[in-house]
Order: structure tokens, then C-alpha cells, then sequence
């Protein structure tokens, strides 16, 4: 009844290459795994309070006026920074690593706007800031990404024990109010994003939980499509809008049979990938840090029972030195990302994402599927 016809497709991509990365274009198709052809900005809107876990913020990522970042400073973060000041000044300098992406604060957007605005969640136990890298790459080709703290569920939750509710609607609540912010910004003069955001094309991306939000928010008329990076599935009826689902083979939480049954209840135009090599935290500039040896922020927490040992699990899933480097992974996610955003989207002739070449990710195995 909604099988127009099932494709399955497993590469098995030759030998890893030591320190090769992706190549990521297609034939006659723009290289989607490298940076786009856009510089990015980057600058933080306030959400407003959320009580006692303080002030809601929303990290926005967009095309920026390349003739004007001279002067602006490159965006860099600290692991740390999502926790409050009191546990933030006990960190020790070796778990605390600053992450830098090549995005500069404040620039200008791009003249050639308006661009389409992607809403980002989160997963669970994480923050806004800590998928800066794929985010940056995103925005390259021509979105407004919009990561919002999802605070009833983010590191700050869970590293304080805040006794706080999370909730599909209070997800949602904190989703829309980014989106409302964004299009305020948008029509201030005095904002670096004035005139760089579409409201009449937006789609809605999700790590884990924040899937669950990505896929939640297709109920909403704005939302045209919705891709969930190792996804937690809809908490109710799933949409018949486009959906694009991404996992990884060594993944403990969102294993391919759980993926593998999401991909089959939803009804509409439907890809489903799963990435060789890789673990559920594989997403996160956290899990570099995970990978050179001491646990990164992640160890500092379960050193001092800040986290529960299912959540310290989860975190260095896919960030251990068995697993690929995360550098290497993520050129992929974009690369599929922004194929999907591109099409669900109609930015420009974009065609549905299909399966990678041969010797498009060397390293790699991915196994692709798509229903419509």
C-alpha cells in the first residue's frame, strides 16, 4: 500500500585509508561532503528563562557576507561551558578541550539570502554547542541552522541531578520558540541575521532523543521534512512528510533493528542509511575529545557520578579507538544531510539522495534503503 518500491543497496567500500577523508561527490553533482560554497557566521539568540536551569539559548549557524569577516573572531567553545560557573571552575584544564570550527562570531549574513532554516535538537545529556562541526558544515551550503538548548534534557540536567521534566511538548515548545527568534532576528537591521532567513522553508534535524523532537515537529505545517541522526522515533502517528534516518552499525541504543523499524512505519518518501564503523556519540565534537584517551568531559563527569553509567556508556559509543575517527564520519553525515535538505527543501534542482559510489567514503560500508 505505501511501498512504491524498496531499495536496498550494501557498499562495501574498499580498504580504510589512514587519514583520508571523504570525497563526497557524485557525478556531475556538487562535492556535498566538503564545505559549501558560503562562509558562515555564527551568533546566539536568547530563548528566554527556563527557570531553574536558567537562561535558554539557541546557537545559530548561517551563510555569511564573505567580504565581511575580516575583523570577526573564529567561533570556538570549551566543553565545559554548558555547566554553571561553580562546577565549571573544578573542571581540570585536560578534560575541558576548546573546540574551534570555521565559523566567525557576529559576520554579516550573506546578501544572497533569504536561505532555508533548519531547526537542530539535540540528544539527550548534551548541549547546543556540541555538534558545531557537522552544523558548520551545514550552513556552508546555504542554511540557517538553529541549535537551541534543550536544557530539560541537556548535559546541565543530568551533571546537577535537577529534578526537571522533559516532555514531547515542552521539546516542541523549546523548537518553535528558536524558530520565532530566528525570524525575529531575521527582521532587525541590527542583527547579523537580517534577511537571512527563509520562514516559508524550514525542516527540522535531530541526534537521539532530539530525533524524536526532529520527527514530532513534522505535525506542524512550517516543517516540510525532517532528518534524525541515530533517532529516537515520532511519539505519536508518524508524518507522511519526507524523512531521512541515519545510523551506525556499532550503535548499543539505536541498533539497526530499531532504525530498521522506524524506516518501515513511516509512510511517506523515506531513506534509511547505516554507516559502518561508527557508534551512537560519533556525531559530537565531544567524541574527539573521548577518543585521545583520558574520556574527554564525559570522564570528568563519571569520575565524579555525574552521570549515570547507562548515559557514560552511550556518550563513548562510537568515539573508542576501534572506531573510525569522528573527522572522517562527518563529512558523510553532512554529505547525506544536506542532499536530503536540499531536495525535501527544492533548493535549486536537487535530486533524491541516493546510494554513495564506489569509492566515495573509502573506509566505509553503507547500507541504503529508500521507500515512497
Amino acid at each position: 500500500m505505501r511501498r512504491a518500491g524498496l531499495l536496498a543497496l550494501t557498499l562495501a567500500v574498499g580498504v580504510v585509508l589512514a587519514g583520508c577523508s571523504a570525497s563526497g561527490s557524485t557525478s556531475g553533482g556538487p562535492n556535498l561532503a566538503r564545505p559549501g560554497p558560503y562562509a558562515v557566521g555564527v551568533t546566539t539568540l536568547d530563548l528566554g528563562s527556563a527557570g531553574k536551569l536558567g537562561e535558554r539559548l539557541a546557537t545559530v549557524f548561517y551563510p555569511a557576507d564573505a567580504s565581511k569577516v575580516a575583523g570577526h573572531p573564529v567561533f570556538s567553545y570549551k566543553l565545559a561551558d554548558p555547566l554553571p560557573h561553580a562546577l565549571l571552575a573544578i573542571v581540570p584544564a585536560k578534560y575541558n578541550a576548546t573546540v574551534t570550527v570555521n565559523a566567525h562570531v557576529g559576520v554579516p549574513g550573506s546578501p544572497k539570502g533569504p536561505f532555508p532554516i533548519v531547526l537542530f535538537s539535540h540528544g539527550f545529556g548534551a548541549s547546543r554547542l556540541y555538534y558545531s562541526h557537522v552544523l558548520t558544515g551545514i550552513a556552508s551550503w546555504g542554511f540557517v541552522v538553529v541549535s537551541a538548548d534543550y536544557l530539560e534534557r541537556g548535559l546541565l540536567a543530568e551533571a546537577t541531578q535537577r529534578n526537571v521534566t522533559d516532555t514531547p511538548a515542552q521539546d516542541l515548545r523549546t523548537m518553535f520558540s528558536s524558530l520565532s527568534a530566528t525570524e525575529t532576528a531575521s527582521s532587525r537591521r541590527s542583527s547579523p541575521l537580517y534577511g537571512v532567513a527563509n520562514p516559508h522553508k524550514v525542516a527540522a534535524v535531530g541526534h537521539s532523543a532530539g530525533g524524536q523532537t526532529a520527527f514530532d515537529a513534522l505535525n506542524d505545517r512550517r516543517v516540510t521534512m525532517a532528518v534524525g541522526w541515530a533517532p529516537v522515533g515520532p511519539s505519536g502517528p508518524p508524518s507522511h512528510k519526507p524523512v531521512m534516518i541515519i545510523g551506525e552499525d556499532q550503535d548499543i541504543a539505536l541498533t539497526k533493528a530499531t532504525l530498521t523499524g522506524e524506516f518501515h512505519k513511516f509512510p511517506g518518501p523515506t531513506t534509511f542509511l547505516e554507516i559502518s564503523g561508527e557508534g551512537h556519540n560519533s556525531y559530537t565534537d565531544i567524541c574527539t575529545s573521548i577518543r585521545q584517551g583520558n574520556g574527554g568531559l564525559i570522564g570528568f563527569a563519571m569520575s565524579l557520578h555525574l552521570v549515570s553509567q547507562e548515559l557514560a556508556q552511550l556518550a563513548v559509543n562510537g568515539c573508542t579507538a576501534k572506531n573510525i575517527p569522528p573527522q572522517r564520519f562527518w563529512p558523510i553525515v553532512q554529505y547525506y544531510t544536506v542532499a536530503a535538505l536540499r531536495n525535501g527543501l527544492g533548493v535549486g534542482a536537487s535530486p533524491v539522495p541516493g546510494p554513495a559510489t564506489p569509492g566515495q567514503f573509502p573506509g566505509f560500508t553503507i547500507t541504503f534503503h529508500q521507500h515512497s
